[in-house]
């Protein structure tokens, strides 16, 4: 047109492959630390866009239409940077690799639902109603309120059948909801009304589920409007008729409920209601949140077999509750000692102040926003105790009193030393207990040069004991005396606890403490008290405190030897000897293991034989592989072997057999 400004010669023009300008990030519903930066990021881009639309003096506005620039563009805008601005650097490229959001899936072929153990999710899934659809009937908002009373009067004849499944269809929740969102928004519009939704049906747009015998909560929605609203977002609801009866689907809520509460259950004093219906799985089947204080009311007033008077254990944790009033814990549970209401939504103690009277012992409040009040843990302790005075453990941690003692364990042993305590105890104690002859087979389980001391206490010196089972005695240290005796040597050690008299040790008074363990030597310290038998009934039997101490070492892990032995004798305390030898131990003859294979071997496992041979006897390979193929690969008849033939000094048989194959 005439009148149209004509551009400039020196304007630039636009070109198909010039960069268009990101536009900024839409603002969010929730707080961000970067929406600071978003809004100064936007000023400037206002400002830049104001300063390129001035134009300088003398200079002719462009046309609307130049200033489109030209009519293709490019589907995907390429960002290009050039930081040196130099002509011979290469161009990056920055694309937009941000991936798109995963498709919508239906529940019944999600993976963690099929995959889900819940015997409710397994049990109805076959039967999952929204594989079609169901509805025929429906009635929603309308602009005359004549027509919506008319549906009304329609629905309420529907709504009072106890068998018919009546669907609700929620839209208009922004993106960022998850269906408990929804779910939640619904069940606050209905708040005091009988109101269960199960099947529950999540998508982006639309989130449906059932519900059955609602007639109250559903009339209440017909008289919204079939509109509410939560946090200013405006919900609209349909209801509508199903085919689907309890013919088809046998589920009753209150029934799957008490299912529920029974899988939590141990049949006696313990209720574990951890995620009650909130798992991903579970809660999309039936939705019953405990974070409802009615709900809270009609779980304990559900018929069940739950022994609510009885219970000392509740876990009521991970269930977003905000409240326990409707539980009435004083008066459901007058026995509990343990509660759990850990990662809850909990914000101040004072909502504890209902199940004060509760004699708690025990307190999980770990995960809740109360947690963060108190930075002084040992005022957190303080608050929670003046509600609680009896409690010991709060969030699994020992509370310490003034006065206390620290707690006593009667044995001591550490993890990896377990299996040479216990080996010990079964091996040594029984040898003890033997006749002479076979008694004198200790002097294996000590070292060449090992070292025997024995004391005891002054008193039994001149006591009758001391007098008649002299022999225990012998070869002990007297302090007073300057006596520092020690017996040196297996052979000297076997033959002293050889000369013994008839002992019998009572295992339910053992301790054992494992003062000192490492990968060469463990320190044992085991004490218990013994019967000094008689010959004759006539004659009485005596009872002995004692206390060994004992280091055992090893070179190759696998076999220990008593390196030192300290025996201490004890008149045994009143308590102690009252409650020795109240158990009579029958002591079975364990059959022995037998390493023979019924068929050869594979190299493999041939390979492993030879190992354990070589570390045991510390024979070279050669030697190792002839004592087990001599012995059909049994490794205790090739062990039994190889020792037969050390101590007769013939092992240079074994090497002219090695030499010659």
């Amino acid at each position: 047109t005439p009148n149209q400004p004509q551009p400039t010669p020196n304007q630039p023009q636009p070109t198909p492959n010039q960069p268009q300008p990101t536009p900024p990030p839409e603002k969010r519903g929730q707080y961000s630390p970067s929406d600071t930066y978003d809004d100064s990021w936007q000023g400037e881009q206002e400002q830049d866009a104001d300063g390129s639309e001035s134009l300088e003096s003398g200079q002719k506005r462009q046309s609307a239409f130049d200033r489109l620039g030209p009519l293709s563009q490019p589907k995907k805008p390429k960002l290009t940077i050039n930081l040196l601005c130099s002509k011979d650097e290469s161009v990056r490229e920055v694309l937009d690799t941000t991936e798109e959001e995963d498709a919508y899936v239906p529940v019944h072929l999600r993976k963690d639902i099929i995959e889900s153990k819940d015997e409710t999710v397994i049990k109805y899934l076959p039967y999952w109603p929204w594989k079609k659809n169901i509805a025929y009937k429906n009635v929603t908002a309308r602009v005359s309120k004549t027509a919506m009373i008319l549906e009304q009067e329609q629905m309420e004849e529907a709504y009072e059948k106890d068998n018919a499944f009546i669907q609700v269809s929620v839209k208009g929740y922004p993106s960022h909801w998850k269906k408990e969102h929804v779910l939640d928004a619904v069940l606050d519009a209905v708040r005091g009304k009988n109101f269960i939704p199960c099947f529950t049906e999540f998508t982006p747009e639309v989130c449906k589920f059932l519900v059955l015998r609602c007639r109250p909560a559903l009339l209440s929605i017909h008289k919204m409007g079939f509109y509410i609203r939560k946090d200013e977002v405006e919900l609209a609801i349909t209801i509508s008729l199903t085919d689907k009866s309890l013919k088809h689907i046998d589920f009753i809520p209150r029934l799957v409920l008490r299912k529920q509460l029974a899988y939590g259950y141990d049949g006696e004093r313990k209720l574990s209601l951890k995620e009650f219906t909130c798992r991903s799985d579970i809660s999309h089947f039936i939705y019953f949140p405990l974070n409802r204080i009615v709900n809270q009311t009609e779980l304990i007033q559900l018929q069940s077999t739950i022994a609510w008077d009885f219970l000392t254990d509740l876990d009521l944790s991970h269930n977003k509750i905000t409240s326990i009033e409707g539980f009435e814990l004083q008066k459901t549970t007058p026995k509990l000692k343990h509660l759990d209401l850990s990662y809850n939504y909990l914000e101040t103690i004072p909502v504890l102040l209902s199940c004060r009277e509760v004699a708690l012992r025990s307190l999980k409040l770990e995960g809740n926003p109360l947690c963060m009040d108190y930075i002084d843990p040992y005022h957190y302790v303080r608050v929670v105790k003046m509600i609680f005075p009896g409690l010991v453990e709060l969030d699994g941690v020992k509370i310490h009193l003034k006065g206390d003692l620290p707690v006593t364990k009667r044995n001591y042993c550490p993890t990896e030393a377990v299996d040479i305590a216990t080996k010990f105890l079964e091996v040594f104690f029984p040898l003890l207990e033997c006749q002479f002859e076979e008694r004198l087979r200790i002097e294996e389980l000590y070292h060449p040069n090992a070292v025997l001391t024995v004391s005891y206490r002054y008193s039994l010196r001149y006591s009758s004991l001391h007098r008649k089972f002299r022999n225990i005695f012998l070869r002990a240290r007297m302090f007073d005396e300057g006596d520092e005796e020690a017996v040196e040597g297996a052979p000297a050690i076997a033959r002293l606890i050889g000369n013994w008299p008839a002992l019998q040790h009572d295992p339910a008074t053992f301790t054992v403490d494992v003062m000192h363990h490492s990968e060469s030597s463990t320190i044992l310290r085991v004490g218990g008290v013994l019967k000094l038998t008689s010959e004759t009934l006539a004659e009485d039997e005596h009872l002995l405190a004692f206390t060994r101490t004992l280091v055992l070492t090893t070179k190759n892990g696998a076999e220990y030897k008593i390196r030192n032995e300290m025996v201490y004798w004890d008149e045994p305390c009143k308590e102690l000897a009252n409650i020795s030898f109240q158990f009579n131990a029958v002591r079975v003859r364990t059959k022995r293991l037998s390493l023979k294979f019924d068929t050869i071997p594979d190299d493999d496992l041939k390979e492993k034989l030879v190992d354990i041979f070589m570390k045991i006897t510390e024979a070279d390979k050669k030697i190792s592989e002839r004592c087990l193929e001599s012995k059909e690969w049994d490794l205790k008849s090739a062990l039994e072997y190889f020792m037969k033939l050390v101590k007769m000094n013939e092992l240079d048989v074994l090497n002219k057999e090695v030499a010659e194959t």
